[in-house]
């Protein structure tokens, strides 16, 4: 009897899960944000159930799942790099279905994310602009400082290159649906794909 409830737990667990990323997927796509409503009642129910499938044992997998998937996003989210939403949402997940499960969906949101990010550059025409700004923030001082150490003049035009224009408008903030990130990445983890995409990886 206990085996089969679970069993019915996990079972429940993974419906769950299914609903929360479709719905967060809705959320992030059409208002720019996931809620509050929509991971803390997972958040709750997901250490409630496994503390009753597995006790101290089950609260501790539950909690761990939790504490790791919003330590993972935390950094990026202190930045500005994502919203707040986007850390709970990964902490849901780490509550249903712990910690193992949330630093692999973590590796292939990042995988997701990137070509998300190199996508919407691309179609925005931003792309080369982009790369030449984030090489420039290591190329200027590299190159003004061998400049002033050898004197070599196409050191310091090689800087000026690199540097941004005062001028220059600045490129409104980009929104990226990060959430659509984490939704692709748990999936291809909860589907066993990102498993097969790394077996077919020579």
């Amino acid at each position: 009897m206990f085996l089969q409830l679970n069993y019915a737990v996990l079972q429940v667990n993974d419906y769950v899960l299914l609903i929360l990323l479709l719905t967060a997927l809705y959320f992030d796509l059409t208002q720019q944000k996931i809620p509050n409503f929509l991971t803390f009642p997972v958040i709750l129910g997901g250490l409630v159930a496994h503390t009753v499938m597995g006790s101290w044992e089950g609260f501790l997998f539950s909690f761990y799942g939790l504490l790791l998937g919003i330590a993972l996003f935390f950094l990026p989210f202190y930045l500005g790099g994502m919203g707040g939403g986007d850390v709970k949402l990964l902490g849901a997940i780490g509550t249903l279905q712990g910690a193992q499960f949330v630093f692999q969906a973590t590796l292939f949101t990042a995988l997701c994310g990137g070509i998300l990010a190199l996508g919407y550059l691309l179609f925005k025409g931003q792309l080369g602009h982009t790369l030449k700004n984030i090489l420039g923030k290591i190329a200027v001082p590299f190159f003004n400082a061998l400049y002033f150490r050898y004197g070599y003049l196409f050191l310091i035009r090689l800087s000026f290159y690199f540097s941004t224009p005062r001028d220059n408008k600045p490129v409104g903030r980009v929104y990226l649906p990060y959430g659509v990130a984490i939704v692709l990445g748990t999936l291809l983890v909860f589907s066993n794909l990102g498993e097969q995409i790394f077996l077919l990886v020579p």
